[in-house]
């Protein structure tokens, strides 16, 4: 079968090689002509999920990541400075890495051949021969059996397929940065340790990790400090906090470098208010960071007339879930299971879109779970002990079977 990929990111290199394994003849279209490398910091995922995409021969070789095993919920207290105090520390296994690294071990493994950098596809639609076109910018056509769309949370195939399904603000933004440890002040108490803290009186709170560098070294003195501040930003006053230095309204995301002055000063006094010093004086180091708008999106199907949608251009959830890689993952390798339980391709992709339905109202599910919890209704860990914050948890938070990094 020959498969069209509209989005050459991990969602949809992960497919590509996927597909590739099973015989088909896959095309991966990515926008830009250059390496991906530089668009993220850190992210993770639960080991159960990195063990079956080793298995799978999507990533070979080393892989640096962190073996996270507490999850810490601190509050700040004046008697606790500069760290903070602790209410509970969770047991849970996940591992956190470089977003960069996993991107390029996965497009290691996607032959050239196969992947077109700097073709930009601008429409899509059915033929009536039951083949997908899809157009380049250029006005260049190409066919396909079927046309996977893994291209991200603005996705053009979601619009093209679904356009009634929009973007929903959910009334806060993520800003990030990252700073080498070996640019810190004093040595950090973290060690297998993702950090939650929360603000005090204020919805939102702040996550912190470290991860591996650029060249993947996980050393101590060589770390990367990855931070990630949710805060509740009001619709109306969107628009200001994402324009850049220049006086140019940014939809969805502030890249590196273009929060203007005025704004990433507030952000760090706010911070500075609300945060343990040792993390607020980390953040107050940190240059260019970056501001990502947090939405969700709901969907009916993930296909209509053999276009599918993967990843993020699928059901958008928060990000706090920790759930993008396993999302276009498992998207790809339940469509391989499905076209292979069914010797037609239309049956299958129903098969499958009522699967990814199922698995992506459960996320959602958990996001607005974890929303409320850490945004709307933060429990504060400076006042909670280690029973109360046990019991808040417990009260909050419900992971899907299939996607859980609790540890007993």
């Amino acid at each position: 079968m020959t498969i069209g990929i509209v989005g050459g990111s991990i969602a949809g290199c992960s497919a590509a090689i996927l597909l590739l394994k099973e015989g088909h003849e896959v095309t991966v279209f990515e926008r830009s002509n250059k390496s991906l490398v530089g668009r993220g910091g850190g992210i993770g995922t639960t080991p159960a999920l990195m063990k079956q995409i080793r298995a799978d021969g999507l990533i070979n070789g080393d892989f640096a990541l962190f073996q996270i095993n507490k999850m810490p919920f601190i509050g700040k207290v004046k008697s606790h400075e500069p760290y903070g105090k602790v209410a509970w520390d969770m047991p849970i296994h996940f591992n956190v890495f470089q977003w960069n690294e996993l991107w390029q071990k996965l497009r290691h493994n996607v032959p050239n051949a196969h992947y077109r950098a700097g073709i930009k596809i601008v429409d899509a639609k059915s033929m009536p021969n039951g083949k997908v076109e899809l157009t380049t910018h250029s006005g260049n056509k190409a066919h396909f059996d079927l046309v996977l769309f893994a291209d991200g949370y603005q996705s053009l195939g979601r619009q093209l397929l679904f356009p009634e399904k929009k973007l929903k603000y959910r009334g806060y933004i993520l800003w990030r940065g990252l700073l080498k440890e070996s640019e810190m002040d004093i040595a950090c108490p973290l060690s297998d340790d993702i950090l939650r803290l929360s603000y005090k009186g204020e919805p939102g709170h702040n996550v912190v990790y470290f991860i591996p560098d650029q060249n993947g070294s996980v050393k101590e003195g060589e770390r990367v400090f990855n931070w990630a501040a949710y805060i509740a930003i009001p619709e109306a006053k969107l628009d200001n906090i994402m324009t850049d230095k220049t006086g140019k309204i940014r939809s969805g995301t502030l890249p590196p470098g273009s929060i203007s002055q005025a704004n990433e000063s507030w952000l760090k006094r706010f911070l500075s208010q609300h945060i343990p010093s040792y993390y607020a004086n980390i953040v107050n180091k940190t240059k260019d960071s970056y501001i990502q708008v947090i939405y969700t999106l709901d969907l009916d199907s993930y296909y209509k007339d053999r276009m599918c949608l993967i990843g993020d251009a699928g059901m958008v959830v928060q990000p706090f879930t920790g759930s993008g890689v396993f999302k276009g993952y498992n998207n790809a390798k339940d469509l391989i299971t499905c076209m292979k339980e069914n010797q037609n391709l239309n049956d299958a992709l129903e098969q499958w879109s009522k699967a990814q339905l199922k698995t992506g109202k459960r996320l959602l599910a958990l996001g607005e779970q974890m929303e409320k919890a850490f945004i709307w209704e933060q429990l504060d860990f400076a006042k909670a002990n280690e029973q109360a914050t046990k019991t808040w948890w417990k009260a909050s938070v419900s992971f899907p079977e299939n996607f859980n990094y609790e540890r007993p």
